[in-house]
């Protein structure tokens, strides 16, 4: 979902990472981030949880960083909205858009870890491109004009490690076969943000102008998470994270991030401090996530404890 830009407030240029911990719990690292105009940002984690992808609040910028390298990707006309890490956490399929005479032109690319050009899959087109996932180290999935396009690295047979959920619009499929996709779900909205856990038994989405659905074991419908938004699973496939925000009718002015267990439909708070506006949680471990202030765009972590 997109966010108005806070105002009267001069917005970081720098921002400061503090105890910055991954799942290794062997440092804390302190990183200065230079971007322009951030307000809050997109956090990806990597697979293996020791690498981020981190942009910015238009997705215009993206940097990668892990204990040991801090790379600000240059290429041009970088699209970081949704890029997603292949399953060996080496390679982002991201896009690149632009606008020539009015007119938006998009491309989707692989990059390293570095933030290098790996390999070009689509060159700029007027038509829709969406990065979907990956079911393999090679193979991964995207939409061009709203058709699932399956494409594999190194050209060889496409795999299938994993389960690929996907939406177009207001459906949602799940890919059965090289060559068949079964709908799971038709709801009254577009359907966005999309989170499933490794073996799509527990799926999360927002539907646009409406609430976050919760389904499992394919049929299940759960609504137990009523004003949420931006679902995210977490590891085990038990626990959904999600934000709740606020408004004056201008700004956003709070921000919570809670927990639903899906073993008990039981919500607890994560993250509630006054002092912050919590926001698009990412999971590290069961009992860890990061999130964004949006009041100064900081990366901060929080510890789930469940009751």
């Amino acid at each position: 979902m997109m966010f108005r830009k806070r105002s009267k407030k001069k917005l970081f240029e720098a921002v400061f990472l503090s105890s910055f911990l991954f799942s290794s719990n062997d440092f804390i690292n302190n990183l200065n981030i230079i971007g322009e105009n951030h307000s809050h940002f997109s956090i990806h984690v990597s697979p293996d949880k020791f690498s981020l992808a981190i942009s910015n609040s238009n997705y215009s910028a993206l940097s990668i960083l892990d204990d040991k390298i801090f790379s600000k990707v240059t290429i041009v006309d970088i699209n970081a909205f949704e890029c997603k890490w292949s399953p060996d956490s080496k390679k982002i399929l991201v896009m690149r858009s632009n606008y020539n005479d009015r007119k938006r032109k998009n491309s989707l690319i692989v990059l390293n870890k570095n933030g290098e050009v790996q390999h070009t899959v689509i060159d700029f087109t007027d038509k829709k491109v969406f990065p979907v996932g990956w079911t393999g180290e090679n193979t991964f999935h995207f939409l061009l004009d709203n058709q699932l396009v399956t494409s594999n690295l190194k050209g060889e047979r496409f795999e299938w490690d994993f389960p690929l959920l996907y939406a177009i619009e207001n459906k949602l499929y799940k890919k059965v076969n090289e060559s068949e996709s079964k709908l799971i779900f038709e709801a009254n909205d577009m359907i966005l943000n999309l989170s499933y856990s490794k073996n799509a038994l527990l799926v999360a989405f927002e539907v646009y102008g409406d609430q976050t659905l919760i389904i499992k074991n394919d049929s299940l419908i759960i609504h137990d998470i009523k004003n949420g938004f931006y679902p995210k699973i977490s590891p085990d496939g038990t626990l959904i994270a999600f934000m709740t925000l606020e408004d004056d009718g201008y700004q956003i002015n709070k921000g919570d991030i809670y927990v639903w267990n899906s073993l008990t439909r039981n919500i607890i708070p994560a993250a509630n401090s006054s002092e912050k506006i919590e926001m698009n949680p990412h999971w590290i471990e069961n009992d860890l996530i990061y999130f964004i202030d949006f009041e100064n765009g900081s990366l901060n972590s929080a510890e789930v404890k469940l009751k």
